[in-house]
């Protein structure tokens, strides 16, 4: 399994409508529980079993936003889920404390729990795992989200590192790993991305010069790059596995995505692509970690969300 770099970011290689409701259902917790092993179960034996054969994505979105310093975020923290809502498509959500830690920005991420969405770690201050940062203080930037986080409906302890950065070298990803083995966390790794936040930049820049902008043309190159990439992606893993793995995609939680969401959700249907809940993604051997501790191997746990 190798990684690859998109703009920053490393990668793995190998409107509402009445009709849909916006949230899931919150179930018991002993069917939470039932249901969490038989999506595993049903994950792994597709692998298994060969049956994994068509192209699956599941969805997943980093950062959240900020209200303090953007006035239409509880309004496109709304989109999004309204749109995945009418997709019956079931995300993943990896908030940075520094974006959401205020009242009204946990209200939002409360939102994507209370709609059914999963919630994982994505550090508290978003500092990758580079050379400056020690493997100890990253685990207490974690431990400060967590702290933030955890009373949220649909906390996962599953960490998105930041930048996608597990760390820069053998011994710093190995110590990493045993740290989240010991804390019973996994890591949400991820298979396709691209750099949407440089998109969003220059499409912000330009609308709010221009509020009646047509985005006809920001739609269409980003739409190109993001299928260009999910194609890439797809060969490369197929040639590597003989199969097509589930794949795990990364969106940001920005102006642009919440206006193209639906066109992206879209596209991959219109490829044939099907969504599967995260947590099934996640079960696949590609997403797994191993560790050593004492002296005994190990793969990191297969967290249990709520």
């Amino acid at each position: 399994m190798g990684a690859a770099r998109a703009r920053g970011y490393r990668i793995l290689t190998m409107q509402p409508t009445p009709a849909f409701p916006r949230s899931f259902p919150r179930m018991p917790h002993w069917l939470r529980a039932a249901r969490r092993a038989l999506v595993l179960m049903a994950g792994m034996l597709a692998v298994l079993s060969g049956a994994a054969l068509a192209q699956t994505v599941a969805v997943t979105f980093d950062d959240g936003l900020d209200p303090r310093g953007e006035p239409r975020a509880a309004q496109w923290n709304a989109h999004l889920l309204d749109t995945l809502a009418r997709h019956r498509v079931r995300a993943m959500f990896f908030p940075a404390g520094v974006v959401v830690d205020s009242p009204d920005g946990l209200a939002l991420v409360r939102a994507w729990g209370q709609a059914g969405h999963a919630i994982g770690n994505h550090t508290y201050s978003h500092q990758a795992l580079g050379p400056a940062m020690e493997v100890d203080a990253f685990w207490q930037d974690v431990e400060r989200e967590q702290a933030l986080l955890s009373s949220m409906p649909g906390w996962c302890p599953r960490l998105r590192f930041p930048y996608l950065n597990e760390g820069e070298t053998p011994e710093r990803n190995a110590h990493m790993m045993a740290v989240l083995a010991e804390h019973g966390y996994g890591v949400a790794a991820v298979t396709i991305a691209i750099d949407d936040w440089n998109y969003n930049m220059r499409f912000l820049q330009q609308a709010d010069a221009n509020p009646g902008l047509d985005i006809s043309s920001y739609r269409k190159a980003y739409l190109d790059r993001l299928w260009k990439q999910a194609s890439e992606q797809e060969a490369e893993w197929k040639k590597r596995l003989g199969r097509s793995p589930p794949h795990v995609l990364l969106l940001h939680t920005n102006a642009l995505n919440t206006i193209l969401l639906g066109d992206i959700l879209d596209m991959f249907k219109q490829h044939g692509w099907t969504f599967v809940d995260p947590a099934a993604a996640f079960a696949d051997p590609i997403y797994q970690r191993g560790f050593v501790r004492n002296g005994q191997q190990g793969m990191l746990p297969v967290p249990a969300c709520r």
